[in-house]
């Protein structure tokens, strides 16, 4: 009886040293991710690791956005000397990212073999090679990583419990990744959501399913909600009266932006920020209504989120046709790239340089992100049962909706590419001129099958 036969340990080398070469590469780009981020991130992981050192007292830990980045970074902070400079724990906090997201491609190439086929698995990785976007992430002190890796675990864990409903593992993996998801980013709570309603749904349309599924995917939206509440609410107790900032503050203060972007320049993808979008009427007007705004808690007394949160409310009313074009944009928008590090008369990429280049390479990444997302259709149209790769799909369905109800960038829905890559995958291969392609470069990759008994 023959057999396939290939050597993960082979499969695990390649990914690793791939890995190793795109990071390089990406390091010496002329254009990179800010590297401290908006310094939040940074410097409460640096303060929260100084803390359990015993270099600083607690009156100087505060966890005032996500928390999950927090915990992340003070892992390698840790390590650091208490002595070590802001640069030097960036060196710190670079290779910790490094092994993490190599680990992730492992991940997903098991994630994808599993599911899919050891084919498939390849491909998925070799998208990520093809678009290293992973990697300009990992240069800087952000939430994308860790979100990132998040929901690998969280995938992985699935393919486990579906495979496998009674291996407590691929349960409690699962927890794990949705749990750290939500600390990293808050908004992907509406999984949750999603996830009652997609049980709600087998229960009367999918029974196998339900039967084998429901009642621990329940348990497992309890578990993940309460672990997730638990730990926001404890960030906000941590942080106590030591800082004024707080995720309901700047909740409110993203979708302020959100109901201005795109707005009357539904066009206009610069980044926002007055480097870039001086000029726009869409940011101009943003600045005058929070000066308005401003003036009414002045003059009220009122609480400032209170106060937003009518504006939200009441202009999302007045203007319906913005509110719903905004909506499409930023979900469009959340899958388009550009370099935002760099001016287009400024860039350069070796000895191509200029306006000309810049859109050149922008016309590149889109047309790759615009075949990802067509292998991602390609899968969800072919496939008859979607309930399976529910965590696949509903991850990315809550940001759209979140994101395009509020204030989108791309990078929000980076997290979310694990899954879409998995899935474009195996919607690509299912293209006979891919599979093909694909099969030919296994050869190389996978040892070639052996007789066994």
């Amino acid at each position: 009886m023959k057999t396939i036969n290939f050597s993960m340990k082979r499969v695990n080398i390649i990914i690793i040293l791939i890995s190793t070469l795109m990071m390089l590469v990406v390091l010496n780009l002329p254009f990179k991710a800010k590297p401290f981020g908006d310094d939040t991130f940074h410097v409460e992981a640096k303060n929260m690791a100084r803390y359990i050192k015993g270099d600083v007292s607690y009156d100087k830990v505060t966890v005032t956005k996500a928390p999950g980045p927090i915990i992340f970074y003070s892992i390698p902070y840790l390590i650091a000397p208490s002595t070590a400079t802001d640069n030097q724990l960036w060196v710190y906090a670079t290779l910790f990212t490094f092994f993490i997201v190599t680990i992730s491609l492992l991940l997903i190439f098991k994630i994808g073999t599993s599911l899919f086929s050891k084919e498939v698995g390849l491909l998925a990785v070799v998208l990520f090679f093809i678009f290293p976007i992973h990697c300009y992430y990992s240069l800087g002190i952000l939430a994308e990583v860790p979100a990132f890796f998040s929901l690998t675990v969280a995938l992985y864990g699935w393919t486990i419990a579906f495979q496998n409903p009674n291996k407590k593992a691929g349960w409690i993996l699962l927890i794990f990744g949705l749990w750290f998801l939500i600390l990293n980013r808050p908004n992907t709570l509406l999984i949750l959501g999603l996830g009652f309603l997609i049980i709600g749904y087998s229960f009367f349309k999918r029974k196998e399913f339900f039967k084998t599924y429901g009642k621990k995917l329940v348990l497992t939206f309890f578990a993940v909600g309460f672990l997730g509440m638990g730990t926001l609410q404890l960030a906000k107790v941590i942080t106590g009266t030591k800082s004024g900032e707080n995720q309901e503050g700047l909740f409110y203060y993203v979708a302020h932006i959100g109901r201005f972007q795109f707005r009357e320049e539904p066009t206009d993808f610069r980044f926002w920020d007055n480097d870039n979008r001086a000029d726009s009427k869409d940011y101009q007007n943003w600045g005058i209504s929070g000066t308005e705004l401003g003036v009414i808690i002045d003059k009220t007394h009122k609480p400032s989120n209170q106060v937003y949160k009518e504006f939200l409310i009441n202009d999302a009313i007045e203007h319906p046709f913005w509110f719903t074009r905004q909506f499409f944009v930023k979900c469009f928008y959340g899958h388009v790239y550009f370099i935002n590090s760099v001016q287009p008369k400024d860039f350069h990429l070796g000895p191509v340089r200029g306006i000309a280049a810049y859109w050149f390479v922008m016309l590149i990444i889109n047309c790759v992100n615009l075949l990802l997302i067509f292998g991602a259709f390609v899968f969800l149209f072919k496939e008859k049962n979607l309930i399976n790769y529910w965590p696949f799909w509903a991850v990315i369905v809550s940001l759209l909706i979140f994101h395009g109800l509020t204030y989108m960038e791309p990078r929000y829905m980076f997290p979310s590419r694990v899954a879409l890559y998995i899935m474009s995958a195996a919607g690509l291969y299912s293209i006979k001129w891919i599979q093909n392609k694909v099969n030919f470069i296994a050869k190389f990759v996978f040892p070639i099958n052996t007789p066994t008994n």
